[in-house]
């Protein structure tokens, strides 16, 4: 992957959908990629729940912390299919993107679904009634903003490099949080989300590490 012909900054769509985002809220032979860039920042979900949390609690953790991973994952990797070099990382951001971004929505479909508004009773607080607060998701978590910032900044084997490893954070975080939601959420909805995406999730770290 030349640098001739990198671009020098971040397309328009990128900057203005992290704008928005920050407003509202492996190895590397067959690749060329080099793994020896700084990792990437920390993008930790929320708290993990308490043992003894209520069903609702179980609830605004796993849609707090799902929804704006997936966000993340799939922003991610719309400006990888832009800005990456390499034939190999854009074919998978590319279907990495479409994957997630409809994670995304399913889970904000959920919370559509059932919010106050159609249900009178928050999932989130368990409240009572049309001023029931509504359980909401942050589009992107702070780090997964410094992440992208970081990603918008990186160019060539940086970038692809950087790519892979914050990627890579944000779909174990993936998989952690399908994996305690089916052991212990009790919501059949979001029960039925998380058992169908956990195995599409490990597929996608393997075909991640094999890059």
């Amino acid at each position: 992957m030349g640098n001739a012909f990198l671009p020098k900054r971040a397309p328009a769509f990128v900057a203005g959908a992290l704008a928005v985002m920050t407003a509202a809220t492996p190895s590397a032979a067959q690749t060329g990629v080099e793994t020896a860039s700084p990792p990437a920042a920390s993008a930790s979900p929320a708290p993990s729940p308490p043992s003894s949390a209520s069903a609702s609690d179980l609830m605004s953790h796993f849609v707090a912390a799902a929804i704006p991973t997936a966000n993340f994952i799939a922003t991610a990797s719309r400006l990888a299919v832009a800005k990456s070099h390499n034939t190999k990382v854009q074919k998978f951001a590319e279907a990495l993107a479409k994957e997630q971004t409809a994670i995304a929505n399913s889970l904000a479909g959920w919370v559509n679904v059932n919010g106050p508004v159609v249900t009178l009773r928050s999932p989130y607080t368990g409240q009572i009634g049309p001023g029931a607060t509504k359980l909401r998701a942050p589009n992107l978590l702070p780090a997964q903003v410094t992440n992208l910032q970081r990603l918008s900044a990186s160019q060539g084997h940086d970038f692809d490099a950087l790519f892979v490893s914050a990627q890579m954070e944000a779909l174990v975080q993936l998989q952690t949080l399908y994996s305690d939601f089916i052991q212990n959420g009790t919501d059949p909805g979001l029960r039925a989300i998380a058992t169908r995406e956990l195995p599409k999730v490990e597929q996608t770290i393997s075909a991640l590490d094999s890059l």
